[in-house]
């Protein structure tokens, strides 16, 4: 099983026209997702999501897989707003249906700059 620490995560590199369309179609699930995390912001004061204002651009940016036995987990780096973005992780399967599997949120953080690296990260 991977960790952050222990992982087969290949290297980050410009959006292709297939990761495009990995994300493209969890796109629906991570919009509800910052939905969610900016109601549990209101709720909990929890500030993951101080620095995005709307949602303005869906595009992704950077992206890199990471081969498992039951398919890829893909990362992507996708621009919401103007310099602004959020990591998300969704999974291919060999078959090739797509599943969103989370955004990467730190304590008091959940949108990152341009210059912000692109990590592999599990939830």
């Amino acid at each position: 099983m991977s960790s952050e620490q222990n992982n087969a995560m290949g290297p980050v590199q410009p959006a292709s026209d297939e990761a495009k369309q990995v994300f493209h179609q969890v796109k629906e699930q991570v919009v509800a997702q910052l939905h969610k995390l900016r109601h549990d912001d209101k709720v909990h004061g929890l500030h993951e999501m101080d620095d995005l204002d709307k949602i303005s651009e869906y595009k992704l940016y950077q992206y890199a897989v990471e081969e498992v036995s039951y398919g890829w987990n893909y990362f992507g780096k996708i621009e919401v707003d103007d310099d602004k973005f959020i990591h998300c992780r969704a999974h291919k399967y060999h078959d090739g249906r797509v599943d969103f599997y989370s955004l990467h949120t730190e304590p008091d953080n959940a949108v990152w700059t341009r210059d912000d690296p692109l990590v592999y990260f599990t939830d």
